[in-house]
């Protein structure tokens, strides 16, 4: 086989097109080779295969020729790794490429749309009964999270003031999305949860207004979490519920005297700078104002002398130099201001402006204070002696407004249409049922996740707890790996709906074998029972404080701190789904007790933190993928028909309707060299003595350490896990033994009983009476009890079905299962086989 040269750009832009070529080395190398004729040379063939967490899968269609075009998109910035492969006859060669982003990201716009997902038209009224959406349309930002804050609008005419407006946010801590291929993100607020929002439109009234009237403004921010982008949406007015109208005044003219001529109209005076609230700002003088940076790229700035020592005074004419300290903001550009302070009257007068690009994590930029700087800031107070200056460091300064909206009390609340919609779960109105379904009074996030009864649980739970039930369904979904499943335990000492710990269990008066045995109803009185401890007394104000109380109790109630550190040491660095910080993971690779080479996120620095905007922006991420996991297929109390054999399976997982594959692209060994020898009694294998004997089950081939998925719901009805994997001697046992093995009962779907059982596990993850679905993994591949001196290449699964087991021999725990083998496991498998044993 020859080697082949592809010769291409391996670092392409994103939506430009890229043409690669291919060449071979082996005639330069060996100049004895005959030379070959074109025309009997095959077209090569051209193919991209992308790295995902499986594997590497082939990605776009395939292309033939000497010289072929490719274009890679935005979601190819996402890819663990692209290669270009290409084959001539039986030549080969490949080219890694990193796609590059086509330009800087950008926030275009902020649409605000009504609970229908349609544009809400200018002027028209909102009520605070009202859902609102908010949609981010970005550019180049694909995957990226966008935080999106609403505020109330004090600021004079149609532009947003966020000085003005800076106490005027609605929801302490902002609502995360991540950007979607389309280059959308979106935010759902619902004006009935945020009774504050009434108060705080109140509370402050635009310049010049006596009241705030008969209606308020908002407005919503879109800003990218790690870099200082921000789009604001167009105003949208809320009639006020608390506005009392006075009563029209008449403006009398004096008899015999006609009215004043009026004032012609003037050029409004242009608006005085102001220093941008989202800056660092870095006092020079005692009276100069501080704040740090948002997004800590910019660490300090000072005045120092040509020594570089630091300057708390000087005088008009010197010559100093502002030193900018920094973090990763090298070659980038800032825009550097001076302002001096007036501490008589709180305003601020921009005495110089210049752009810098930040040579290094250390910078300096040299200013004369000249007296023209010093007479552009006199004035009253403090100026005529002595002023107070601050500077100013500004990087990526990009701002966007968006529409008003109007919301009041009197006006009429959006019709929600029927379908996917983003308004807030009511409870039904008691009296008259409704004619249509029920269970669709309870359209959750992750809805259908669980059935009807099960989500009229969690709304009552949420009403006792007073918090929104799509938290609590959010809460679970994360606590569950998104499954639901009560029964369900880490591995690492935490099990059920929220992962309850051991203790954790004892304080609610249960144990951990109790919960995982329990129905989903039956546990949701003990999570509801966790939850409403004193300790979490009014605490529950955001998603975050509720996911806290689970996560890490003593953090509840701090929800709305951003900064607030939550995990530390040892917690940090064991939670690297937390890791959301620029540059606090590297990939890394390490080898398993299996001899599995495994890449996994670790820390770059072993003392850092988990904040709370951290685990706010987790949960919520949770929050937005529920929204598409809501039920569409609804079933009502008597009139719940019986599941058909297209369905997957009962709720209870009591009988199953569809199967599941053992492991993912599953194949038959071979190891014989016949697959069918290895086959539930297909073709005889023969003994040393020349007798034959029957295969009693199917062995699916397998590298030691893949995820083995059980075929049918069920319940467990016996484990054996103490044989050692990496031990040669004690995991074979004896030339008869099955290793560590786990047995299921099951329904099939005819309602029959079969019992399937899976050997020669490494891992087992599931316990004696845990429910578990079709599809989930209970264990893991290995080679323990006679397939322990297999060749490395043949070790299996080996997967038996019956209608009866029996156990013998050992303790408990070390009990051998013996199944009564007379089903075919493959009548269960969702794969199915040729008479060669080929996967069709």
């Amino acid at each position: 086989m020859g080697k082949l040269t592809i010769i291409g750009n391996d670092k392409p832009v994103i939506g430009k097109q890229e043409m690669y070529s291919v060449t071979t080395i082996n005639g330069w190398l060996n100049p004895l080779q005959p030379i070959k004729n074109p025309l009997q040379v095959p077209k090569p063939h051209w193919e991209v295969m992308v790295q995902t967490k499986t594997g590497w899968r082939k990605g776009g269609s395939d292309k033939e020729g000497q010289m072929v075009p490719y274009i890679f998109g935005q979601k190819s910035l996402f890819h663990k790794g692209i290669k270009i492969i290409v084959r001539q006859g039986e030549d080969y060669g490949e080219l890694i490429v990193h796609p590059q982003r086509a330009k800087e990201p950008k926030i275009t716009r902020v649409e605000l749309l009504d609970a229908n997902y349609k544009p809400i038209p200018k002027g028209k009224k909102l009520s605070y009964k009202d859902t609102i959406i908010a949609r981010a349309y970005c550019v180049e930002m694909f995957g990226m999270n966008i935080s999106f804050t609403l505020w109330e609008d004090d600021a004079q005419g149609e532009g947003h003031n966020s000085t003005v407006n800076a106490l005027n946010k609605i929801n302490p801590v902002p609502i995360l999305s991540r950007v979607n291929e389309k280059g959308m993100a979106e935010a759902v607020f619902r004006l009935p949860f945020y009774t504050m929002a009434v108060m705080i439109a109140n509370a402050r009234t635009a310049s010049g207004d006596k009241s705030e009237g008969s209606t308020h403004e908002y407005y919503v921010t879109a800003d990218v979490v790690s870099k200082h982008i921000q789009k604001a949406s167009p105003n949208v007015n809320v009639v006020n519920p608390t506005h009392n109208p006075e009563p029209p005044r008449k403006r009398e003219v004096s008899k015999g005297r006609t009215p004043a001529p009026a004032k012609p109209k003037t050029t409004p005076e242009k608006p005085k700078p102001k220093p941008d609230g989202n800056s660092a700002k870095f006092p020079v003088t005692t009276g100069g104002k501080k704040s740090d940076d948002p997004q800590g790229k910019i660490l300090s700035a000072e005045f120092v002398d040509g020594k570089g020592n630091k300057l708390h005074s000087s005088k008009v004419g010197t010559a100093v130099a502002v030193k900018i300290m920094a973090k990763e903001m090298k070659n980038k550009k800032v825009k550097i201001k001076i302002w001096e302070e007036d501490n008589f009257s709180w305003t601020n007068d921009l005495i110089y402006e210049k752009d810098w690009v930040l040579v290094g994590d250390t910078s300096f930029v040299g200013v004369l204070l000249t007296k023209e700087m010093f007479d552009k800031a006199k004035g009253i107070g403090t100026d005529s002696s002595r002023q107070d200056y601050f500077i100013e460091v500004i990087h990526n300064d990009i701002s966007v407004n968006s529409a008003v909206m109007l919301v009041s009390a009197d006006a009429e609340p959006t019709k929600v249409e029927t379908g996917n919609s983003a308004t807030m779960v009511k409870e039904p109105k008691q009296g008259k049922a409704p004619s249509g379904c029920i269970c669709q009074q309870y359209d959750l996030v992750w809805g259908n996740k669980i059935d009807c009864n099960e989500r009229k649980k969690v709304i009552e739970v949420a009403k006792n707890l007073n918090i929104d039930p799509n938290w609590l369904m959010t809460v679970m979904a994360l606590e569950t790996i998104e499954t639901f499943r009560p029964s369900i335990d880490n591995g690492v000492g935490y099990v059920g709906l929220i992962q309850f710990g051991k203790d954790a269990a004892v304080t609610i008066n249960t144990t951990q074998d109790k919960l995982i045995k329990m129905s989903f109803i039956e546990q949701m009185f003990y999570v509801e029972k966790h939850l409403s401890q004193n300790r979490f007394k009014n605490k529950f104000k955001t998603l975050t404080d509720l996911y806290l109380a689970v996560l890490y109790p003593t953090a509840s109630g701090h929800g709305s701190e951003p900064n607030y550190v939550v995990l530390h040491g040892a917690a940090y660095r064991s939670n690297p789904l937390f890791f959301k910080e620029k540059g606090e993971w590297e990939w890394a690779y390490k080898t398993n007790k299996k001899g599995k080479q495994i890449r996994y996120k670790k820390y770059t620095d072993p003392n850092g933190n988990t904040y709370v905007w951290e685990v706010a922006m987790v949960a919520q991420e949770v929050y937005d993928r529920g929204k598409g996991k809501k039920e569409d297929k609804f079933t009502c109390g008597v009139n719940k028909k019986k599941p058909t054999i297209n369905e997957t399976c009962t709720k209870d997982g009591s009988q199953c309707f569809e199967y599941n594959d053992v492991i993912e692209n599953p194949k038959i060994n071979d190891q014989s060299g016949i697959k069918n020898h290895n086959r539930y009694r297909n073709e005889p294998r023969k003994r040393s003595d020349g007798s034959e004997y029957y295969h009693t089950g199917t062995d699916i081939l397998t590298v030691v350490g893949t995820k083995v998925h059980t075929m049918m719901c069920g319940e467990v009805v016996h484990t054996r896990k103490d044989l050692p994997q990496d031990n040669y001697v004690k995991g074979y046992e004896s030339k008869t033994s099955y290793g560590n093995s786990i047995t299921i009962k099951s329904k099939d779907k005819e309602g029959k009983i079969v019992y399937h059982f899976y050997a020669h596990l490494s891992k087992v993850n599931v316990k004696v009476g845990q429910k578990v679905k079709h599809g989930e993994v209970i264990g893991f591949s290995g080679s323990t009890g006679n397939a322990m001196h297999v060749d490395i290449k043949y070790r299996h699964v080996h997967v038996e079905a019956g209608t009866s087991y029996s156990t013998k021999g050992g303790s408990d725990g070390k009990q051998r299962c013996k199944i009564k083998a007379d089903l075919n496991p493959e009548n269960y498998m969702k794969s199915k086989f040729d008479k060669k044993g080929n996967t069709l």
